[in-house]
């Protein structure tokens, strides 16, 4: 599935779904995976895809071109990325989890980077939707990441301190995640 922004895309808010959805004007709509309980006011209502949601749509998808995920789920984390950036309240961070590195002073919005959990070792990949000065919010970008009081799933937000940040490297073997939109 490959899209592209358009003029005609307009964000509106869904009462049944419970969702901001995107109408993307020509029979598609995409339903965002983030409740209304985390939504700032603003994303109730409806307004155009603006040129700056445009410019971070390219933005975004271009870094997601760096991992192996089919057409479908890069779609659905670019597109959810926009939402978060856009529309999610403001996050206090959660960075407990993972080990501190200090390799990134602060990343640049449509970033992926890496963490390493601190219980097990074990490095995830996410997207950086908006890069902080100490912190920034991220999306995962992998099927499913098991915390120790949690389980994260394809695209769900977290705030990360920058000090837990590693840029992303490119493995040789890199699974290709599928999720559907």
């Amino acid at each position: 599935m490959n899209i592209k922004p358009d003029d005609q895309w307009r964000w509106y808010f869904d009462v049944n779904h419970d969702r901001v959805m995107l109408d993307l004007s020509n029979g598609m709509v995409f339903r965002s995976c983030f409740p209304a309980k985390m939504l700032i006011p603003y994303a109730m209502g409806e307004t155009s895809f603006s040129v700056e949601d445009a410019t971070l749509y390219y933005c975004f998808e271009e870094q997601t071109r760096r991992i192996n995920i089919s057409d479908e789920s890069r779609a659905e984390l670019v597109l959810n990325a926009l939402v978060a950036f856009r529309f999610i309240k403001p996050q206090m961070p959660r960075s407990w989890y993972f080990s501190r590195f200090a390799m990134i002073e602060k990343p640049v919005q449509g970033e992926l980077i890496q963490v390493r959990l601190q219980d097990c070792g074990t490095d995830a990949i996410f997207l950086v939707v908006e890069a902080g000065d100490s912190a920034s919010l991220c999306l995962l970008a992998q099927p499913q990441l098991t915390l120790s009081d949690r389980v994260m799933n394809f695209c769900d937000p977290i705030k990360i301190m920058n000090d837990r940040l590693m840029p992303f490297v490119e493995s040789i073997y890199m699974p290709i995640y599928g999720t559907a939109i």
